[in-house]
């Protein structure tokens, strides 16, 4: 059986079909004591935005408002559940207030999430016979876990991936890295968001036993 280390890192991301009113918000970011990208008006209208880092419009401890203005996407990303929920929030306040609304504006929303766990090794238990081809034998690893209906190009979509770390393969303690994806409708994802870690331990104690693999 794995075990959970925890989280490391997670980014709830909102794909806007018109593009977001970026430098009102960075405006009001800033006078609530964010660490903001530097907004220039233009002499002709407009505005340009100096990003703090690539694409990181904001900051506030640990939390990172990202931007990517070729795709429209805004991302709050932290290490931590709480906070980002607080950010999102209070980004989505602001858009609001500036004309930029969520529920007529974004495409869809996606939760993305990185963990670490540990165990033993995670296979199949049958063995791959092909000794005859190659001269050994192959065990299978389960790295993926999709929903059942689910389109990857579509709006509604979940997506586990759960990986050894090759390098603590031959360990008696294997590391690996847990990643989700799951695109849905804000409220599911806020809702999963703020259980997270218990979403991600029963996810891999029930495919444990249903997949009959060898810890």
């Amino acid at each position: 059986m794995l075990s959970l280390e925890g989280v490391e890192v997670i980014s709830l991301l909102s794909v806007w079909i018109l593009e977001p009113r970026l430098p009102e918000l960075l405006l009001e970011l800033g006078k609530r004591g964010y660490a903001v990208a530097r907004v220039r008006p233009k002499s002709l209208g407009g505005y340009d935005i100096t990003f703090i880092e690539p694409n990181v419009a904001a900051i506030k401890g640990s939390t990172y408002v990202l931007y990517n203005p070729g795709r429209r996407i805004i991302t709050i990303e932290s290490p931590n559940a709480n906070e980002l929920f607080l950010v999102f929030n209070e980004v989505e306040e602001i858009l609001r207030s500036v004309g930029s609304r969520p529920d007529k504006g974004v495409l869809f929303y996606e939760l993305q999430v990185k963990a670490k766990a540990t165990g033993s090794r995670w296979t199949l238990k049958k063995t791959i016979k092909v000794d005859d081809l190659i001269g050994l034998n192959l065990i299978a690893i389960p790295v993926s876990l999709v929903s059942v209906e689910g389109d990857p190009n579509s709006t509604r979509w979940f997506h586990l991936d759960i990986r050894p770390i090759w390098t603590s393969w031959s360990s008696e303690n294997i590391r690996y890295e847990v990643v989700l994806i799951c695109r849905d409708d804000r409220e599911k994802l806020i809702s999963m968001l703020k259980n997270i870690d218990h979403i991600i331990r029963e996810i891999i104690r029930r495919a444990s036993s249903t997949l009959e693999i060898t810890t």
